[in-house]
């Protein structure tokens, strides 16, 4: 997650930044990471979706449009065998795709230079 991804989580949440990544985050050397809970993927995802959607991390709200995926027609493959969202619903035009997995690198440039 970013710096951005935190302090807009922590207000939608109606906490404090530093008390949010106390409870919820972990930094890397050159990252921030959400923790993994135990017995589920994310503190956030519940049974009936993202409890923080309006505010979810960059990550989250630009998947399955991450550069590794759109730049690499196998690896989407492969992803859209578990992904229940890749090819329901309506068509994502490839440039709308392009310019998401553009975001992701800007975001997180660390991960794709």
């Amino acid at each position: 997650m970013t710096e951005a991804d935190l302090v807009r989580i922590a207000k939608f949440l109606q906490m404090k930044a530093s008390e949010f990544e106390r409870r919820y985050v972990y930094r890397t050397r050159n990252l921030l990471r959400l923790r993994m809970p135990r017995h589920t993927q994310c503190h956030f995802l519940l049974e009936n979706g993202c409890s923080i959607h309006p505010a979810k991390p960059t990550q989250c709200r630009i998947f399955p449009y991450w550069p590794e995926l759109v730049e690499d027609k196998k690896e989407w493959r492969k992803t859209a065998a578990w992904c229940p969202g890749i090819g329901k619903g309506p068509l994502v035009q490839i440039e709308t795709a392009k310019e998401q997995a553009r975001e992701m690198r800007q975001a997180y440039p660390g991960m794709y230079d």
